[in-house]
């Protein structure tokens, strides 16, 4: 583990003992204990965390055969842990390839909690995007490095809906605000308890931002299959969509 992602560990840690309210949050929602929390939309992160002694893992397959892949633990209502796995062409011909840091630490903490408001804020770290020189179709993704958000609840009727905004810094060194900072907000709603969907915009600051959207449904208890549509305005040669499977348990 690198001394920047010890250093995001620690501060985080430490912000568990500020933020005991965050711990007393409002009762799980019953949708959310039959099928799990929307932790991330198509790629930004939502404020929600696990509940204790709860486990994530996630697939994402890329164009050109890439595989991303995910495991997370939870501690308590508030702290989750896990490390993140990338390769390029697994599936397809030839050997896979890996670049030179395919695995990093994901951290969140659920810091803020405001059941009468409906507010949840968290801090986190995710080093690992997919893309790069190996997968042209994809371009150039930035990891989302230490950041910030926050997720707000919106109950309409019989649907809900949630709207998640923050922002991330992925260097440290030789810093500059149009390059390092990415900031994103998104909006995701819950049609049925089975049927998820999002639309998130990414990298805001940034040459490289782009409009997402997710489908994902929750086939069985925990186990989750999602399609996202990745860069939408980018014409039908630069679109390109993720297929990801998650189960949480």
């Amino acid at each position: 583990m690198t001394r920047r992602m010890i250093r995001a560990t620690t501060v985080l840690l430490a912000a568990l003992w500020l933020g005991p309210s965050a711990r007393a949050a409002s009762p799980v929602p019953a949708e959310q204990a039959a099928f799990g929390p929307t932790l991330e939309v198509a790629e930004t992160p939502t404020a929600e965390t696990m509940y204790g002694r709860m486990f994530h893992l996630g697939v994402r397959t890329y164009p050109g055969g890439g595989l991303l892949t995910r495991g997370v633990a939870s501690f308590n209502n508030s702290l989750m842990l896990g490390v993140s796995f990338k390769a390029d062409n697994v599936i397809g011909y030839g050997s896979p390839t890996f670049d030179s840091r395919p695995v990093d630490a994901i951290v969140k903490l659920k810091v803020l909690g405001l059941p009468g408001a409906q507010i949840q804020g968290a801090l986190g770290y995710d080093g690992i995007a997919y893309g790069g020189a190996a997968v042209p179709a994809i371009g150039a993704r930035r990891g989302r490095g230490l950041y910030g958000v926050l997720t707000k609840d919106l109950g309409m009727s019989s649907l809900v809906f949630q709207l998640h905004g923050g922002v991330g810094v992925n260097q440290y060194k030789a810093f500059s605000v149009k390059d390092d900072v990415n900031v994103f907000g998104a909006v995701t709603g819950s049609l049925t308890p089975e049927l998820i969907v999002g639309l998130e915009y990414d990298d805001v600051l940034h040459k490289e931002r782009q409009a997402n959207a997710s489908v994902g449904y929750n086939w069985d208890m925990g186990l989750r299959v999602e399609i996202d549509f990745m860069k939408l305005f980018h014409g039908v040669h630069g679109h390109y969509r993720v297929l990801k499977i998650l189960y949480t348990f």
